[in-house]
């Protein structure tokens, strides 16, 4: 009898045991992404391969579910969800985030960044870490990274081969107080006026420039009413990935430095991808809409930015990041005087030739 009570014990605690390690090896961490973005911008771009990345180095562990869209809403409504628990990864546009965190307003500062790998050496620097430590101090939100689609320049029904020429236009600016400020000072009024009503004022006469990437312009069809564009890459739009500390915390600390890893080298491939598309579109708008593109000068847009140096230096102020504005002055000065260094062996070159 002892024997048989034995051997049902011993039956039962390995039926236990097997459960156990069914449920291990199918349990998973799932997560919840979102973005405004569409399929093909640079948010959704990002999300999709971190998804890849994730489940295929955790072994499945982690799953990603995501959606696209705006299918849970705008960016309000996205950094809203992550306190809410609605969403536990989003990507958002920094000027938005900055509602809820004002120092990341400092990086929609237009002429800011000499260019996209200026961009990178500042977010990979002190600002980048104090902005993640003040997501985190205020909101509990975890920034896994900064993504970058390229540069706006600006679109005119005009020729205009430097700033200068376009004092008088009507110009459309991104609508923050930045901007407008940023453009009076260089002597230039913008125009109030929707992002989604840009095209109609260009075509009534509202308007007569806008700012955008290639991509967008070409996606609006704006070269029907504005087919010149000054290539002044003046701003360089940021989004920022953010976790939600409830799905940080729930993430094994095994598992943390693989899902960092895995944003960085998203962020990286994404950026990369939309920076590509927007060189390869403005390409095809020269060769096969006619769309006449002028570079702005290296000079112009030194001098353009001797002219905000003051307005810039004290937002950082302004956000409490006035210790961290020397970093960013002296990297922009660096990467300026290697595209003069560069600019002069051009012409040494062509001299001899």
């Amino acid at each position: 009898m002892r024997r048989k009570l034995a051997s049902v014990v011993l039956l039962l605690m390995m039926l236990v045991v097997l459960a156990g390690s069914g449920r291990m090896e199918s349990y998973n961490l799932p997560l919840t992404a979102a973005t405004a973005d569409t399929a093909e911008e640079v948010g959704a771009v990002v999300l999709v391969e971190f998804q890849r990345l994730v489940q295929e180095r955790t072994n499945g562990y982690i799953t990603v579910t995501l959606n696209t869209d705006g299918v849970f809403g705008g960016d309000r409504e996205l950094i809203k969800g992550l306190q809410r628990g609605t969403v536990d990864l989003i990507t958002c546009t920094a000027f938005k985030y900055a509602e809820y965190v004002p120092e990341f307003a400092v990086l929609d500062l237009p002429f800011l960044f000499f260019s996209t790998e200026h961009l990178r050496t500042v977010l990979t620097g002190t600002l980048g870490q104090v902005l993640m430590e003040k997501a985190w101090e205020k909101r509990g939100d975890y920034v896994l990274g900064y993504i970058t689609d390229g540069p706006v320049n600006i679109a005119s029904n005009r020729a205009l081969a430097s700033l200068s020429q376009g004092r008088g236009l009507r110009f459309r600016s991104l609508l923050l107080p930045s901007h407008r400020q940023t453009w009076e000072i260089l002597g230039i009024i913008p125009v109030t006026l929707a992002f989604s009503e840009f095209k109609i004022g260009l075509q009534v006469g509202m308007i007569d420039a806008v700012e955008t990437n290639y991509i967008n312009y070409k996606k609006m069809r704006v070269y029907d009413t504005a087919r010149f564009i000054l290539q002044s890459e003046h701003y360089f739009p940021v989004q920022v990935l953010l976790l939600s500390k409830t799905a940080w915390q729930r993430i094994p600390l095994s598992y943390r430095d693989v899902v960092r890893e895995c944003a960085l080298e998203a962020i990286a491939y994404g950026s990369d991808e939309l920076i590509w598309r927007n060189r390869e579109t403005a390409r095809e708008l020269t060769e096969k809409y006619g769309v006449r593109i002028t570079e702005l000068s290296l000079a112009e847009k030194k001098t353009s930015r001797q002219r905000l140096v003051a307005f810039q230096e004290k937002t950082f102020a302004d956000h409490g990041l006035k210790a961290i504005w020397p970093e960013v002055e002296t990297s922009y000065q660096r990467y300026q005087a290697q595209a003069e260094v560069e600019l002069e062996r051009i012409r040494q070159s062509r001299e001899k030739d």
